[in-house]
């Protein structure tokens, strides 16, 4: 059993999301939760996941709760996931908990799809561009330039930036490439083992015009849906401040929940709390949560928060892509004419030069 395959990716979002769909039937058919295990197990075809099985299934016949056997199974789960089996555990309703996580990984899982699909076609006219611009600064300029090494004449601005371009890529092309890769490995070493560069990170991605919007109102849709399950399963706010400071990427987050959970044991209101972070969390939501707790309905609120980040974010990505397109086609405009500018000048100067 200590011969387990510590894959980080051994079990994608679709899978967690397969697993917690699978386990709630069988859970819900009677069938106790180590054979659960078991028959899901055996209709795995993947090694080590096989192999993840036979640790999860190990602890939980030795009285380790389902939550804390995954925890300790060599993969990593989704923090989500892991939250709600604990909730579910906690509450007896470790059904109801696993079809809630499934719902909500899905919901990220279409998201995220919504995306990258979003993004497909402005990064296929990115590396068009690209391409095209490659193209021609060099294959294209390379025919002109000894016709203009022959002529006594100066050279247009672009054309002068081409050339330099070109002969950069020439020369330097190779250990640029290096370089950037270098310095892309270095930055996420760096970011992972440096705080403070990672939260001067973290305020930069939050500082990005769309970017930073997109992350708060993710944040606080996940949030918000997740404070709804476990309040209304019985769980304290404590509980919650502690799961958002865990479950949260962004250290700022991190940050702001430890020291939301560090005032409500000084007996501070949560929406008051919020309030010291305007630029983490929406006023609607501060607002919101500070009715729920006049009220009691903190869950409730919860909940229409969360349905209202959905439907912002919906709106989000339409604008995003709306405002990308055009964009793109002016960035692709721009970069191509200018190439094609720097090899026609010349051809103009040159004619000028052979008429005069």
């Amino acid at each position: 059993m200590n011969k387990i395959f510590k894959l980080n990716n051994s079990f994608s979002t679709a899978q967690q999301i397969f697993f917690a769909q699978r386990l709630s039937l069988l859970l819900d058919s009677n069938i106790s939760l180590v054979e659960s295990l078991r028959i899901m197990k055996s209709m795995d075809i993947s090694v080590s996941r096989q192999s993840i099985y036979d640790q999860i299934i190990f602890n939980c016949e030795r009285g380790v709760s389902l939550s804390k056997s995954m925890q300790q199974s060599g993969t990593k789960f989704d923090q989500l996931l892991i939250t709600l089996i604990n909730n579910g555990e906690y509450s007896g309703s470790l059904v109801t908990s696993l079809l809630q996580a499934s719902k909500n990984l899905e919901k990220r899982n279409e998201l995220k799809k919504k995306i990258i699909s979003t993004l497909i076609y402005p990064v296929f006219i990115f590396v068009a561009t690209i391409g095209m611009t490659l193209f021609l600064v060099m294959y294209i300029f390379p025919k002109i330039l000894p016709m203009l090494g022959t002529l006594n004449i100066e050279l247009p601005f672009l054309t002068r930036a081409v050339k330099f371009l070109y002969e950069y890529t020439i020369d330097y092309g190779l250990y640029s490439v290096l370089a950037v890769i270098v310095f892309f490995f270095l930055f996420i070493y760096i970011l992972k083992k440096s705080t403070g560069f990672k939260s001067a990170f973290n305020i930069l991605l939050l500082r990005l015009p769309l970017l930073g919007s997109y992350i708060t109102l993710s944040t606080n849709s996940t949030l918000c849906s997740i404070g709804e399950m476990l309040l209304s399963s019985g769980r304290s706010l404590t509980e919650f401040h502690l799961f958002s400071r865990d479950y949260s990427s962004n250290i700022l987050f991190k940050k702001a929940f430890e020291d939301i959970h560090s005032k409500s044991n000084q007996g501070i209101s949560f929406s008051n709390s919020m309030s010291h972070y305007p630029k983490l969390f929406s006023k609607i939501m501060i607002d919101m949560c500070s009715v729920g707790e006049r009220t009691g309905n903190l869950a409730l609120m919860f909940g229409h928060c969360s349905r209202i980040f959905e439907q912002d974010m919906d709106t989000f990505i339409k604008r995003f892509t709306a405002l990308i397109e055009p964009i793109l086609m002016i960035f692709m405009g721009i970069v191509v004419g200018s190439v094609a500018l720097s090899i026609i000048l010349p051809v103009y100067e040159i004619t000028n030069h052979l008429t005069k």
